[in-house]
């Protein structure tokens, strides 16, 4: 399974994955989302939130690989999309989107983990 980020207002704590089954948290709240028969060629856009809050924003098998669009709630800064990689190497714990140092804002710039906040 391969995933990309994106850089949110809102998302869930984070996400743990098993096979093609992918569990959002949110404040003590999950929601289990099965992949695993999804045909190729299919597409999907807009799975019910976890606790009210968007957890997957599209979802697509293309030549028998499963691509999934999540989200990684940040603060003040110019966020940028994680870029696509495989499911096996998130870690909840980290800082998925990447943040456009080159660019002023006003303000701390966090994304949010499992722990938290996470200052950038």
């Amino acid at each position: 399974m391969k995933i990309n980020i994106l850089a949110t207002g809102q998302s869930p704590d984070f996400y743990e994955f098993n096979g093609e089954v992918v569990t959002a948290h949110k404040d003590g709240v999950t929601e289990e989302y099965d992949f695993s028969g999804m045909p190729d060629g299919a597409k999907f856009t807009g799975a019910d939130p976890v606790n009210g809050v968007p957890a997957i924003r599209n979802a697509e098998r293309v030549d028998g690989t499963l691509k999934l669009t999540l989200c990684q709630q940040v603060g003040p800064g110019h966020w940028e999309e994680s870029g696509e990689f495989d499911a096996s190497e998130y870690d909840p714990d980290e800082i998925h989107v990447k943040m456009d140092r080159t660019k002023n804002f006003a303000g701390k710039a966090w994304a949010l983990t499992r722990q938290g906040k996470e200052y950038a």
